[in-house]
């Protein structure tokens, strides 16, 4: 698996997924990026999304895969550039939610609402969608 899984998002056409493995030759040239910024991250001017494979290796599942590009491609729609905030982690989060909801994807939404306050450390409630909810219909 040398090659990185590769493909164009569902969420945003123009974006390209890419989920990288440990057995890639720059996989160890990502591992600070995504010790940094988590399981994956939007490469700077370029649309190209990059997740890290190795950790949904073990726990592979489409639902996983699918939050984390859906969180990713949150970010690029509400033009999030550089360092994150928490509020950024939040809304990210939130226009997941969306996304995930428009193509159905109930289970990667139960994953996504499973570690929310966890993550944030508030209570999901659907009234913080009004945060995001305009820049995603």
């Amino acid at each position: 698996m040398s090659e990185p899984l590769s493909y164009n998002s569902e969420f945003l056409p123009e974006i390209t997924i890419a989920v990288v493995f440990g057995d890639n030759p720059q996989y160890e040239q990502l591992i600070p990026m995504f010790e940094e910024y988590g399981y994956g991250f939007m490469v700077p001017n370029k649309n190209l999304v990059v997740i890290d494979g190795e950790n949904i290796l073990e726990n592979f599942n489409v639902d996983i895969l699918k939050f984390i590009e859906a969180h990713e491609i949150a970010h690029v729609i509400l033009n999030h550039d550089g360092p994150r905030s928490g509020e950024d982690e939040l809304d990210a989060d939130l226009g997941a939610y969306l996304l995930l909801k428009e193509k159905g994807y109930t289970n990667s939404i139960k994953s996504l609402l499973k570690n929310f306050k966890q993550r944030h450390g508030i209570k999901f409630e659907e009234n913080l969608l009004k945060r995001v909810e305009k820049l995603f219909s």
